[in-house]
């Protein structure tokens, strides 16, 4: 599953930083109505078994009636949709920064404070994300 986030993060762009505005407000909305409004994406999720998902412990008490760990999961456009847009503010840090895009030279250093601001407030978010699941035992 990580997998295909980070080859998805790494093939994929975004245009501009309108649109990767709108693609997260867009599936904000889309979030609270189908996973949290209904429970169509949490049985779609917990039926499947392939890699749409990541599972993480509830608990490290195993049930004792089956002896199995209670799991939670998060999808995997949790993970990859914000990348999307975290590697759009590193290659705006980079603009800003005057990094010739071509030839390309992935060790050259420079500012990035776009990028590390808004990777620490989606740790943040992540972390309340599974805060959240864990302390209302929700997916």
């Amino acid at each position: 599953g990580i997998c295909f986030c980070l080859k998805g993060i790494e093939q994929f762009s975004l245009g501009s930083y309108k649109i990767g505005a709108i693609l997260l407000v867009g599936l904000f909305f889309y979030d609270i109505f189908w996973v949290f409004g209904t429970e169509v994406m949490v049985t779609v999720a917990k039926s499947l078994d392939g890699p749409i998902k990541i599972l993480f412990p509830r608990t490290l008490d195993p049930d004792p009636e089956t002896g199995r760990l209670e799991m939670s999961l998060l999808g995997l456009g949790d993970i990859v949709i914000p990348g999307f847009f975290l590697g759009l503010l590193l290659r705006f840090d980079a603009h800003i920064a005057g990094v010739p895009c071509f030839p390309t030279d992935v060790n050259v250093a420079f500012p990035k404070p776009y990028f590390h601001s808004t990777l620490a407030g989606y740790v943040v978010g992540l972390a309340t994300t599974l805060y959240v699941m864990i302390a209302f035992e929700a997916a």
